[in-house]
C-alpha cells in the first residue's frame, strides 16, 4: 500500500492542469457516460475560444448527434440549472453555403466526423455564403423546448459545452467509512459527484479520523477488457458494520487483517474488489442487442439505427424519416431509412440523400424533332413549319403552308416550309416566298440563281388562248387555262405538261390542283359567254318576227273568202279578188 501511495504521489504533476496553466477547474458540471464526458463551463467566450479551450483539455465543443446525445447535453444543462445558452461543436466557416435540403444545412461538427441525420433548429438559419456562423444549444423552459440557434461566431455566450471520449470508465470509487472524496479528470475538471469516471481520473480520498488523503487512480485495461481503481479498495477501512465494509455481497473480518469483500455463490469479484458480477453476466445474452460486462453488472447496447428502450434491454428501430435526411422522399426501414427521388429525378451525392434533374432528352429518340428538359419531365416539340399531330401523339406533321395564299401566285409546299412559283416575267425573291418583275434586256439580274422561271404543268402556246373548245389531246388531255408565251429565259427547262388524271410528281403535289380549277373555270366563263351569245341572237329573230306578222288594217279585213263559182251563176256586177289558194270569190256578209 505504502509503494502505491508513493507512485500516486509522483504522478501528480503529471497530470493535467486547466487551460492557461491553471489549477484543474473547480466543480465543472460533468455527466459521463458509456466512453464520453459532457462537461458544462461557465466563461463568456467566443465559438473559436470555446472550442480551443475544449481542445487544450483534449475534446472538442460537444455534438448532438443523435438524440441519445441530445439528452446528455439536456440532463447536464438541468443538473446544473443552466437555462442561458451554450455553445455546442456546430459551424459553418466562411465561403460554404447554407444547404437548405441537409439536416445540418451545410453545417458541420468541430469534432468531424458523419454529420448524422439528427438536427434540432428552432428556427432555420440565416442563408448566406460569405460569414461564418454558429449554433448554440437553448435549454428547454417555459419560453419552449431545447433547440438550435446560429448566430455570428464573434458573438460572446456565458457558457459552452465540451465532449471528451476515452477507451472506457471506472465505476464509483468503494469507500469502506465515512470519507471525503473528490475526482480530478483527465480534462481538468474536478468534481465531487461522478457516477462514472474515466480512464486516468485520480480520485483523492479524505477518511475521517486518518492521517492524511488516499488516492486512487482509474486504470485499465484489465484482463477481460474492464477498467479499475489502483488500489480496488475499499478505501478508509472500517469495521464490516459500517456500510457492511463497502461491500456489495459479503464483508469477511478476520483477526489481525483489514476487512475484505466476498460474493454469493455464482458471482465474482469485480475488479474494484468490492461489487459483485455473475460468472458471465452476458451469458445467457440478457440484452436484445450487445452486452458488455460492466463491474456490478452489465451494459446493453444497440447497433446503429435503433435506441436502447427505457427497459435498459430492449431496442427499438429509430425513424430517422422524422428528421429529413432526404431531400424527396424518405422511407424508413429497419435499422436505416432509404431516400428515394420523385419521377423525373436521379440520386445525387455519396450518401444518395439528394436528388438531382435527369435530363431525359440526352436519351435518344426521345422526341421525333426537339426536346425540351424541364425539372423532372420533358416535352416534345416540332421545327419550323411542322405542327403536333392532333389527337396526341409526339409525333410532328408536315404544315401545307399553301392553305393560307402566302404567293402572289402558284404555291408549291415543301418539307417544314414552302416556295412561291412566278409566272412568266417575273423571278423569284431571295428566300423564295414572293416574285418581282424579271430584269429587262441589258439589266444584270439580281435574283437568286433559282430565279427560273418556273411554271410546273402549265400549257405552252405560241400566243394565243388556248380555249377548251380548241384542247390539244395526245392520248389525254393538256391542262390548260394559264397561257404560256415562248419568251422563256435563257436555259430555263420546260418541264413537260401533266396530262389529267395522271399522278403528279413531288413537285406538282399543290400547284397541280390549283391549275387545274384555273382551267375548269376558265372553260365554265367560255361556255356562259357562248350561251349570253345564243340567247341573245334567239331573242334578235324572235322581235324580227313579230314585226312581219303586223301590218295595216284596210278594208279588205272585212271581206270573207268564198269557193269559185260559174260566172255563169253570178249576181251583181263582177268584181275583182286577189288570188288566194282554194278560192275563187269573196263574199262580203250584209250584202247580196
Amino acid at each position: 500500500m505504502a509503494a502505491a501511495r508513493l507512485l500516486l504521489l509522483l504522478l501528480l504533476p503529471l497530470l493535467p492542469r486547466g487551460s492557461g496553466g491553471e489549477e484543474a477547474e473547480a466543480e465543472a458540471e460533468v455527466v459521463c457516460a458509456g466512453t464520453a464526458c459532457y462537461t458544462l463551463h461557465r466563461a463568456e467566450l467566443g465559438w473559436s475560444a470555446a472550442q480551443e479551450r475544449c481542445h487544450h483539455n483534449g475534446g472538442n465543443l460537444a455534438p448532438a448527434r443523435g438524440p441519445g446525445e441530445a439528452e446528455r447535453l439536456q440532463e447536464l444543462l438541468a443538473m446544473a440549472g443552466w437555462l442561458d445558452p451554450a455553445w455546442i461543436g456546430l459551424s459553418l466557416s466562411r465561403g460554404r453555403c447554407v444547404q437548405p435540403q441537409e439536416p445540418l444545412r451545410g453545417f458541420a461538427w468541430a469534432a468531424g466526423g458523419d454529420p448524422g441525420n439528427y438536427s434540432a433548429w428552432l428556427a432555420e438559419p440565416a442563408v448566406t455564403c460569405l460569414s461564418a456562423r454558429c449554433v448554440s444549444l437553448r435549454p428547454a423552459g417555459p419560453w419552449g423546448p431545447a433547440g438550435w440557434a446560429d448566430r455570428p461566431c464573434r458573438a460572446l455566450l456565458p457558457a459552452f459545452l465540451c465532449k471528451f471520449s476515452f477507451r472506457g470508465m471506472c465505476g464509483p470509487l468503494p469507500l469502506a467509512g465515512p470519507s471525503r472524496v473528490a475526482y480530478t479528470t483527465p480534462f481538468g475538471v474536478r468534481s465531487s459527484r461522478l457516477a462514472a469516471a474515466p480512464f486516468g481520473t485520480l480520485a483523492e480520498v479524505t477518511c475521517e479520523g486518518g492521517e492524511g488523503p488516499t488516492f486512487a487512480l482509474c486504470k485499465g485495461p484489465l484482463e477481460g477488457g474492464g477498467f479499475a481503481w489502483h488500489p480496488p479498495g475499499p478505501l478508509c477501512p472500517a469495521a464490516c458494520a459500517h456500510r457492511n465494509g463497502g461491500c456489495q455481497h459479503r464483508c469477511l473480518e478476520a483477526p489481525g487483517e483489514a476487512p475484505r469483500c466476498a460474493c454469493h455463490p455464482g458471482y465474482v469479484l469485480a475488479p474494484d474488489m468490492a461489487s459483485c458480477l455473475p460468472e458471465d453476466a452476458c451469458q445467457p445474452n440478457p440484452c436484445q442487442g450487445t452486452c458488455r460486462t460492466r463491474p456490478g453488472g452489465f451494459e446493453c447496447g444497440c447497433e446503429a439505427g435503433y435506441a436502447l428502450a427505457p427497459d435498459g434491454r430492449s431496442c427499438l428501430d429509430m425513424d430517422e424519416c422524422l428528421a429529413g435526411p432526404c431531400q424527396h422522399e424518405c422511407h424508413n426501414t429497419a435499422g436505416s431509412f432509404v431516400c428515394l427521388c420523385r419521377p423525373g429525378y436521379q440520386p445525387a451525392g455519396t450518401d444518395g440523400r439528394l436528388c438531382r434533374d435527369e435530363d431525359e432528352c440526352a436519351r435518344p429518340g426521345v422526341c421525333p424533332q426537339l426536346c425540351l428538359n424541364v425539372p423532372g419531365s420533358f416535352h416534345c416539340a416540332c421545327q419550323p413549319g411542322y405542327q403536333r399531330q392532333p389527337g396526341g401523339g409526339d409525333a410532328c406533321l408536315d404544315v401545307d403552308e399553301c392553305l393560307r395564299d402566302p404567293c402572289p401566285g402558284p404555291c408549291r409546299n415543301l418539307p417544314g416550309g414552302f416556295e412561291c412559283l412566278c409566272l412568266p416575267g417575273f423571278v423569284l425573291e431571295e428566300g423564295g416566298h414572293g416574285c418581282r418583275p424579271a430584269p429587262t434586256t441589258g439589266e444584270e439580274p439580281t435574283g437568286a440563281p433559282n430565279s427560273t422561271l418556273h411554271t410546273t404543268g402549265v400549257p405552252r402556246t405560241t400566243g394565243t388562248l388556248q380555249t377548251a373548245g380548241s384542247l390539244q389531246t395526245a392520248g389525254a388531255p393538256w391542262t390548260t387555262g394559264i397561257p404560256r408565251t415562248l419568251g422563256t429565259a435563257t436555259g430555263a427547262t420546260l418541264p413537260a405538261p401533266t396530262a389529267v388524271g395522271s399522278a403528279p410528281g413531288p413537285e406538282h403535289s399543290t400547284d397541280g390542283p390549283r391549275l387545274l380549277l384555273y382551267y375548269i373555270l376558265g372553260s365554265l366563263v367560255a361556255i356562259l359567254l357562248l350561251m349570253a351569245f345564243a340567247l341573245a341572237l334567239l331573242a334578235c329573230r324572235k322581235r324580227a318576227a313579230k314585226r312581219e306578222k303586223r301590218t295595216a288594217k284596210n278594208a279588205a279585213d272585212n271581206y270573207c273568202w268564198v269557193p269559185e263559182q260559174p260566172e255563169s251563176h253570178r249576181v251583181g256586177g263582177e268584181c275583182s279578188f286577189p288570188q288566194v289558194p282554194n278560192f275563187r270569190g269573196l263574199f262580203i256578209p250584209g250584202h247580196a
